[in-house]
């Protein structure tokens, strides 16, 4: 936003210690790779800190297509909520902890798998179990 001329801080608004930018948000900040690290632990799948990285962990995912469908909505579900977060920080002067995001986040991912049920009860009962097998532990800030 400063590039294109519009006045803010520039500092990262969730852990207020470095500047931000979307390499900063995506995961190198430490509560974007708290939460990220929380839902990569549902995944199986080790977090990786940059964004360049976790690009390229995205797309060569050699998973099943539970696993790999699974992995990539849990990814764009972890992108929205940390933006949002960012977004009430800024406009609403609202902050949320790593637990509460994991939460809003987690029940997101539990209603989409849930989506599928009719259309794919084999896909959406795969995409379920891999989301229960392993409860997240929290790591870092909130």
């Amino acid at each position: 936003m400063i590039q294109w001329g519009i006045q803010v801080d520039p500092t990262c608004l969730l852990c207020n210690l470095a500047p931000e930018s979307r390499d900063h948000l995506y995961f190198d900040c430490s509560y974007g790779f708290a939460l990220w690290t929380m839902v990569t632990t549902r995944c199986r799948i080790t977090p990786r800190r940059s964004w360049s990285r976790t690009i390229a962990q995205m797309e060569t995912l050699p998973l099943r297509k539970a696993e790999r469908l699974l992995t990539l909505l849990s990814w764009q579900a972890t992108v929205y909520w940390l933006w949002k977060e960012r977004n009430d920080r800024h406009h609403n002067n609202t902050f949320r902890s790593v637990d509460s995001i994991f939460s809003l986040l987690d029940r997101q991912i539990r209603n989409k798998i849930q989506s599928f049920r009719e259309s794919n009860p084999t896909l959406s009962s795969q995409m379920m179990q891999r989301w229960f097998e392993t409860t997240p532990t929290r790591s870092t800030p909130s």
